[in-house]
């Protein structure tokens, strides 16, 4: 018995007694001298025996049952070599490679749709690439969404010349908008901050609808928008320039240099001027049509990689913006502070900066850690006529994400915390207003992955605000997908927000209503709820799809700003009774012929709040919208040409009735048309584009109530629907230098 004992020990310690052949691979470099060469192969000739040589070029190898045996060297770029080895245990070869005969350089192009809809991600996202989102002039971020039909852009007045963007029916304060997952559009930059990011810095937008991920926070409640700039390592052009100018006297100059100092930096600098000087009153009602702009902004940032086992990235941006509107013969020197004429002025100022730092594991390539870290200064005074606004922000935000897996690649976790501090500090008129929010958090986040057909990412969070206590984020996300062309999503969750009432309503700053507040604001607070099927199939034989979508969102608490109650006067009181919007939204896109591309998109919005105890339609929101997308290129893209047309149904307009007559509005706004186009001609190395925006040059019609008073009691600019700018024809050249 105890022989057969010992027989079974040694049989099980075979294994660790086995004899092993080590040793390391070199590539001769450029200037003949030799380094380390990772990701070689080599195995024993006629086996299946080998292994993958480290980071630093080391391998190790289980000998064969026989000796002499043949051992192959392989990698990619360089000549292969075979060694005969002919004795066991050979622990120190060393082994160089040649380099290859050189090849010529060959180009592989595939072609790739503008969006897409992913069809794996757990979390269901769109992704604009640079083909959409060259579609228009892409001035500014603004402008970015006109060919899309996910996310709405409207005006909020009709003298400041300030764009939001509306996802679900809701304003844009309830989406998080993400620089590369870190919270960008917050506080002071809510009204004019898409304005401050030019297209051309931007690589690609992913749009997600409802709540996202617990890892970037606990703001987002009807989505999120992850904006992806360019990254300098990923730069074939050392240059880039765009210059672009319309019939209106608006300009504007984009700048880009990228370099790669070594293996391990590289940076890339970003620059714009803009301005709009020219004066347009095309309804001759005295106002200006837009105000007059002024922007030059910065952004320049650094990335290293070590090679091995380091990442890091960080910057600094740079903004300085003056705007000026309101009467055409406002003159700031005589009239700002009087009665003379009605002035508008914006003086933006803004510092931000950010880090990323990740920490990888070799030897486990599914674990990392991941450092984030940003903060911003801004700094924003206004006045609207005889109003004043003052406003200062000083901001940080820092994130630690942990992300591994439990025991295989299906179930992934990750785990972090996070903090966000934001200093305001606030002037109207007399009053001033000053608030400090601490909010450290913490989560958890778990990814399960069955096969290709299933996944699930379920996530919780818990955060502490200086004010409001704790607060608990659940989010769910399913996605199953019954066939290979068919994907299924469920989504559900928790958002968590606190109102910046100033600047993320200064639409009523265009006007004389009186400000009230009926009571203490309380955070918002809602929940959000989606379904989404995408089916792919074929049309003329070529691929096609379509998309359906529907949303629920319900509001515990809202910060209710009440235009109804009376004309004269703006109230903000919390919500007493329902809040809710329902989105659904159907798109369909397909070729009909080769390089002919149409998007066709509908969508219905149900969006309603209690406004003094009575439900009623959320006003500027179209029940009925639908777009289509017409884009044609020739062979190469030599030529290109993109259509645009947007159908925009009746909205509800606040009450008017106890206004006087000759100032009383329709309760429903008109349905209209908004077209545009733009023509592009390649060359070798650049390529000018022709475009127009607001082809039938359809305005509202007297979108100034009591133009003629501005510092009367009836005076109000905010009552906005439609364009108040009409037809505009731009062109622009854009140049790349490699």
């Amino acid at each position: 018995m105890k022989r057969f004992l010992l027989f079974i020990v040694i049989l099980s310690g075979a294994p660790l007694l086995a004899q092993h052949t080590m040793g390391k691979v070199l590539g001769t470099t450029a200037n003949g001298s030799s380094e380390a060469l990772p990701g070689a192969n080599v195995y024993w000739l006629g086996t299946t025996t080998g292994s993958a040589t480290d980071a630093n070029g080391m391998f190790q190898v289980p000998d064969p049952d026989t000796l002499p045996a043949k051992l192959v060297v392989s990698m990619v770029g360089y000549a292969p070599d075979t060694l005969i080895v002919k004795s066991a245990g050979q622990m120190d070869l060393r082994i160089v490679l040649k380099n290859s005969v050189m090849l010529n350089e060959v180009q592989v192009e595939v072609k790739q749709n503008s969006t897409m809809y992913s069809t794996i991600k757990p979390i269901g996202t769109e992704t604009l690439g640079k083909k959409e989102l060259l579609k228009a002039a892409c001035c500014n971020l603004s402008e970015s969404f006109s060919t899309n039909a996910s996310v709405d852009v409207a005006f909020t007045d009709a003298v400041s010349g300030a764009k939001k963007i509306q996802m679900l029916g809701l304003d844009g304060v309830y989406t998080q908008v993400l620089s590369e997952n870190m919270p960008m559009l917050r506080g002071l930059s809510a009204a004019y901050g898409l304005n401050y990011i030019p297209g051309t810095w931007i690589e690609n937008i992913m749009v997600t609808k409802g709540t996202g991920s617990v890892v970037n926070g606990y703001e987002s409640i009807s989505g999120q928008i992850n904006l992806e700039f360019l990254k300098p390592a990923e730069q074939k052009k050392r240059f880039f320039i765009n210059l672009y100018g319309n019939h209106k006297g608006r300009a504007e100059a984009n700048v880009h240099a990228a370099s790669k100092l070594n293996e391990k930096w590289s940076t890339m600098l970003f620059t714009h001027a803009s301005s709009n000087a020219m004066k347009q009153d095309m309804n001759k009602d005295g106002f200006l049509d837009m105000p007059l702009t002024q922007q030059y902004n910065a952004f320049n940032r650094w990335d290293y990689n070590n090679q091995k086992n380091f990442e890091a990235q960080f910057g600094v941006k740079g903004l300085y913006e003056t705007r000026q509107g309101g009467q055409s013969r406002f003159r700031y020197k005589n009239d700002n502070g009087t009665t003379n004429a009605y002035g508008i002025g914006i003086n933006t100022r803004q510092l931000e900066y950010f880090s990323k730092t990740g920490f990888m594991f070799p030897s486990a390539p599914y674990k990392s850690i991941g450092i984030q870290t940003a903060g911003k200064y801004q700094q924003q005074d206004m006045y609207f006529g005889l109003r004043k606004y003052n406003g200062e922000q000083k901001s940080f935000y820092a994130n630690l994400i942990y992300a591994n897996i439990i025991k295989t690649t299906d179930h992934k976790y990750k785990v972090g915390a996070s903090y966000m501090l934001d200093a305001y500090s606030e002037r109207f008129n007399d009053s001033a207003f000053a608030r400090t929010e601490s909010i450290p958090g913490v989560f958890a986040e778990y990814t399960y992955t069955h096969a290709e057909n299933f996944s699930m990412v379920a996530g919780v969070r818990e955060d502490h605000h200086t004010a409001y206590g704790f607060q608990f984020t659940p989010r769910l996300h399913l996605r199953y997908n019954p066939g290979k062309k068919t994907t299924l999503r469920l989504s559900g969750g928790r958002g968590f927000r606190t109102a910046n009432v100033f600047v993320e309503n200064q639409s009523v700053f265009a006007s004389s209503r009186q400000v009230v507040f009926r009571e203490k604001l309380r955070p918002e607070v809602a929940w959000n709820y989606g379904v989404s099927i995408n089916q792919q199939f074929k049309l003329f034989s070529n691929e096609a799809f379509v998309n359906i979508d529907f949303f629920r969102t319900d509001f515990q608490n809202q910060v209710i700003m009440d235009l109804d109650q009376h004309v004269n006067r703006v109230v903000f009181y919390n919500l007493a009774g329902k809040s809710y919007s329902h989105s659904l939204q159907v798109d369909l896109g397909f070729e009909p012929l080769e390089e002919f591309a149409l998007k066709l998109a509908y969508k219905w919005y149900d969006v309603k709040t209690t406004y003094n105890y009575e439900l009623l339609d959320k006003p500027y929101v179209p029940k009925h919208r639908v777009m289509l997308n017409m884009a044609y290129s020739t062979y190469m893209e030599i030529w290109k040409f993109d259509f645009t047309t947007n159908w925009f149904g009746q909205s509800r307009i606040p009450s008017t009735v106890l206004s006087p007559l000759e100032y009383r509005l329709p309760t429903h706004s008109k349905s209209y048309f908004l077209l545009q186009a733009q023509v592009t001609k390649k060359f070798k190395k650049f390529e000018v584009y022709l475009g127009s925006e607001n082809i039938l040059n359809y305005t509202q019609k007297n979108p100034i109530v009591a133009a003629n008073d501005p510092f009367g009691p009836n005076f109000d600019a905010s009552m906005i629907y439609a364009p108040v700018d009409g037809r505009v024809i731009y062109a622009g050249l854009r140049l790349e230098i490699k």
